[in-house]
Parts: structure tokens; C-alpha cells; sequence
């Protein structure tokens, strides 16, 4: 009789779900304070899954060293979870960097041999999420099932999810999307104890941009991409006579680090299981003829060294620096070549100068000095934070600037607050001239897949798209930076520099054009809101 009360609940909360997505009016229900008042922490972060068939070997260290390697990818908090012996899992997280909170003292405690690790990026400083309610990976344990889970990604369509699970008597104790994730695995799970099946049928509920890894009770690791594959995930393993190590990773540095070597990247779609008795294997494949592979991970995310979905980051920012040379009019003035020097915003800003530097034959000088102390300004939550920030992270060679005109390359620019101080700091240092390329093409429109600029106002390009006109905008960006030129990379330079086509990647931000139909009705109502303002 339980048992058929509880496959009941879950019939009913599937056949409303489905609904939501073939009524098109009442697919989000989307009000105005859902989207200014969501306490929803959108997240750019790092997974790392380690198995190993030795249960007399601690994995600990690996994980250690896998999520250090990808501590670019979040520095709010990381966390892991460990199967421990007799089939119990444990989970350790607090907010910091790895080496922090994964300290000697801590992992020397915490055995296991199937574990998997998260490193978290919060687009939010607020004090809500310090609560480690919010911080990954996320345990979660009832009377009926317990697993632990950790992604990258966002969930457009989660608070949806959310009210519908709320309906069925299921209670939530944050307002995340990682939340809804485990509350709906574990109700599917109710009627069905296949782990692939249930994630499966879960899959198909998510709208949204996820690689997911799971911990189960009984050992195994299964890794999960969404079926547009806009976050990288990755499979390796590490040689060994004495054991098998299976590794699973957001980016392909990580399986480096520990000595691993990488096998391949998980397909969109695909479920992989990291089994200690089969090793790795596909158990399903979610087809999708659109794949949407996010741009900004070749653009400034990933680590130069990782190669995603067999293609390199670091060979990608050389091309996209090459072609931002091919053609630009400044380089045809015999007299400005003749003192112009190509110097980089480290670190993400380096391969493009290179390519731009060997491209048009001038000189490439590392003029900016970087304090590896100061983590990104880009993901630093709050504005103020940011702008305190540059100062701190870059300081001008003077001897290197003094008396040139300096041609300096960034990935992106995303607020301008930070290209507009350091602008002014080349300048102090003695530059004739300042000018500006750039190896994205301008970030417009607001990303609902992850990325930190959720709204257009805070987008310096979507701004002032708006206020000048496709004509005139960047224009008006070189003025208020204070560059005395700018150029941006174009879209098929982008897409040709990567060497996937235009429905492999994810340019929304760029395009305003979104592949997720829950994110077309959020983008709707940003634009009606706008509106509103006026």
C-alpha cells in the first residue's frame, strides 16, 4: 500500500512537470520578485570524482590534488564526499580555498576509496550562502535513500521543480537549484532502484547547464552531462600494476595533476558509471542534435592546459589572438609599429597576446605584473570588491610601457569597471597610446547558464547596445574606457578559432540567441522589466 502511494506521488509530480514544458503560458509562471528576489546562487564551478578498487587505498589525496588544479573555476568554498567503510558516506566542506580547507590536518583524518569533490563559485556575496546548506557537494539522506551529488552548471527551469515537489509534501531547507536536483532523483528513486534509469528519467525534467557527479551508497560514481553539453566534463584514469584509479573531471588539467591520463570527455546527454567491479562505462546517451558548448570556457574560464570536447584552450586563445591581428587597421602605420609593443592582462589575456604578437611580427612584453595573491576581480562578489581589487592583483612595468604605444589584449570585457582602471594604470606608467583588443566579441545579453552578469544593465555592451545602436556602442565603450582604440573579436573569428560550428556552442551572451526554452521566457520578462524601468 506504500508503495503504491509513493509510485502514485511520483506519476502525478512527472505528469505535472511535463506539463510545464507543453503549455508554454504557464511554463515558469515567471513573476517579476522571482527573478529580483531569488536567493539562487548561480555557479561557474569544478567536480572531481575519484574511484579506486582498492578499499585499502585513500583516494583523499587525489581529490585534494584534482580540486586544487581546478581551484580557477570557484574559490568560495570547496567540499568532498567519501564512501567510508561499511557503506557509509561522509561529506567535509566549508567555505575557502582548497589548500585551506583541505588542509594536512583535515585529510589526514577522512579515508576512502570512492569519493568525489566540488570547488564552488557563488555569483552572490551574500551572507545567506555561507550557510553550508549551500556549499557543495550536497549529502543528501532520508529514511528511503542516501547519495551525495556535486555540479557545475544552473537549472533554468529549478523553481518550478521546486513548487511542484513542495506540492507533493517535499521540504526544502535552501533555495537552490542543487536542492531540487536531489529531491527529484530521490523521488524518482521511489518507484525505480536502477541508478541509470532514475537518472535517466530525472534528465529529462532539467532545463538548465549541468556536468553532474554522484555518489551512491553502494560505491559507485556516476557522471552526468546535460544534452547540450554546455559545461566540459571529462573521464581519465590513472596507470597503475597495483590498482584501478577511475577519475571523472570538469576540466582535463585536474586528471594531468594527479598524474591520470585522460580517456575522453563525457558526451552531452551521456550517463557514465565509474563502477569498481566494470570500470568506466556508458549507460545511456540522452541524443540531442543541438550541442551548446559554452564559448567563455576557450574565451577565459578553462585553464589553458585542459583540452575540452578535443579541442585545445591554449591553441584556441592563440588562434583567436592571430586573427584579431589579421587585418587591423593600426598595424598598417609604419611609424606606430615602429614603438608599439603587445603586452597581456594576465593570465587568461597571455596565449591571445601571443598569437597577436607572432601574427603581426611586434614585439610580445610582459608589461603587467600580477600579484598571484588576488584571485580573479571578474568572480569576486560585489562591485566595490572588484574595483579595490585591481589595484591590488596589477601593477604597471614602467620600463617596459614608459614612451610606447602599447597594444594590450584581454579575453573579454564584461562590466568595464576593471579595462578602465587598468587603462589608467598603463597610462600613469608612461604609455604614448593605449589600444585595446579584445578576443571575445561584446558580452550583450544576460547569461542564465552559470556565468556572473545575469542582467543586461550590468553588461557594458548590452547597455550601451541599447542607449547608442548597433552603429555607435562600441565606440561609446572605447570612450568611457578610455582606450584610444578598441577592437572586438568577431563571431565567426570566435567560432573559427575554436573549430566547432555555430550549433555546437553556446554564444547566447554574444547573440541573445538562447538554446534553453525556460531561459527565452526568463529573458522575456528581463526585457519587459526593463521596459518598465524606462
Amino acid at each position: 500500500m506504500i508503495k503504491n502511494y509513493y509510485t502514485l506521488n511520483l506519476i502525478v509530480v512527472k505528469v505535472e512537470i511535463k506539463l510545464l514544458f507543453l503549455n508554454c503560458s504557464n511554463n515558469m509562471k515567471l513573476k517579476r520578485n522571482r527573478v529580483l528576489r531569488r536567493d539562487k546562487p548561480l555557479d561557474h564551478c569544478a567536480v572531481f570524482g575519484v574511484a579506486s578498487n582498492d578499499i585499502n587505498y585513500s583516494i583523499t589525496k587525489l581529490l585534494y590534488s584534482g580540486l586544487i588544479a581546478q581551484q580557477h573555476r570557484g574559490q568560495e568554498s570547496t567540499g568532498i564526499s567519501l564512501l567510508q567503510s561499511g557503506g557509509k558516506l561522509f561529506t567535509y566542506k566549508r567555505t575557502g580555498l582548497v589548500s585551506k580547507v583541505l588542509n594536512s590536518k583535515v585529510i589526514s583524518k577522512y579515508w576512502g576509496n570512492v569519493g568525489i569533490g566540488h570547488n564552488r563559485y557563488a555569483t552572490t556575496g551574500s551572507q545567506t550562502y555561507i550557510s553550508s546548506e549551500y556549499l557543495q557537494p550536497f549529502h543528501f539522506k532520508n529514511n528511503e535513500i542516501e547519495f551525495s551529488l556535486a555540479f557545475n552548471g544552473t537549472i533554468a527551469n529549478y523553481a518550478d521543480l521546486k513548487e511542484k515537489l513542495e506540492e507533493m509534501g517535499r521540504v526544502f531547507v535552501t533555495n537552490t537549484d542543487t536542492e531540487v536536483m536531489a529531491q527529484l532523483i530521490a523521488s524518482i528513486a521511489l518507484s525505480n532502484d536502477s541508478w541509470p534509469e532514475i537518472l535517466e528519467n530525472a534528465s529529462k525534467f532539467f532545463d538548465g547547464s549541468y556536468s553532474l557527479v554522484i555518489l551512491t551508497s553502494n560505491g559507485d560514481i556516476y557522471a552526468i552531462r546535460d544534452p547540450l553539453g554546455f559545461k566540459p566534463l571529462c573521464l581519465g584514469t590513472i596507470p597503475s600494476d597495483v590498482r584501478k584509479i577511475y577519475l571523472v573531471s570538469s576540466e582535463s588539467c585536474a586528471i594531468d595533476a594527479v598524474g591520470g591520463k585522460l580517456i575522453r570527455d563525457v558526451e552531452p546527454g551521456e550517463i557514465v558509471h565509474l563502477s569498481l567491479e566494470k570500470g568506466i562505462h556508458s549507460e545511456n546517451i540522452l541524443k540531442n542534435n543541438r550541442k551548446a558548448l559554452c564559448q567563455f570556457e576557450f574565451v577565459y574560464f578553462a585553464r589553458p592546459d585542459s583540452v575540452i570536447d578535443g579541442v585545445s584552450v591554449a591553441k584556441t586563445r592563440l588562434e583567436l589572438g592571430k586573427h584579431l591581428a589579421i587585418n587591423d587597421p593600426i598595424l598598417e602605420d609604419p611609424e606606430f609599429r615602429e614603438n608599439a609593443i603587445v603586452i597581456p592582462v594576465p593570465d587568461s589575456g597571455r596565449s591571445a597576446a601571443v598569437g597577436y604578437a607572432k601574427q603581426s611580427g611586434l614585439p610580445y612584453v610582459e608589461g603587467l605584473m600580477k600579484n598571484r595573491y588576488v584571485w580573479r576581480t571578474f568572480i569576486m562578489p560585489g562591485q566595490k570588491k572588484r574595483e579595490a581589487a585591481v589595484k591590488e592583483k596589477l601593477n604597471p612595468i614602467r620600463s617596459v610601457i614608459e614612451g610606447k604605444h602599447v597594444i594590450i589584449l584581454d579575453d573579454s570585457i564584461v562590466r568595464g569597471t576593471t579595462t578602465e582602471k587598468i587603462i589608467n594604470l598603463i597610462r600613469e606608467a608612461g604609455a604614448k597610446t593605449v589600444n585595446v583588443r579584445i578576443s571575445c566579441p561584446p558580452v550583450r545579453s544576460p547569461c542564465y547558464m552559470g556565468i556572473d552578469f545575469p542582467t543586461t544593465d550590468e553588461l557594458i555592451a548590452g547597455r550601451y547596445l541599447k542607449i547608442f545602436g548597433r552603429e555607435e556602442f562600441i565606440e561609446e565603450i572605447r570612450k568611457k574606457i578610455g582606450a584610444d582604440t578598441l577592437r572586438y573579436q568577431t563571431i565567426d573569428d570566435l567560432v573559427d578559432s575554436i573549430g566547432k560550428g555555430k550549433s555546437q556552442l553556446c554564444m547566447a551572451c554574444l547573440t541573445g540567441e538562447y538554446p534553453l526554452k525556460s531561459v527565452v521566457k526568463i529573458a522575456d520578462l528581463e526585457k519587459s522589466i526593463a521596459m518598465d524601468r524606462c
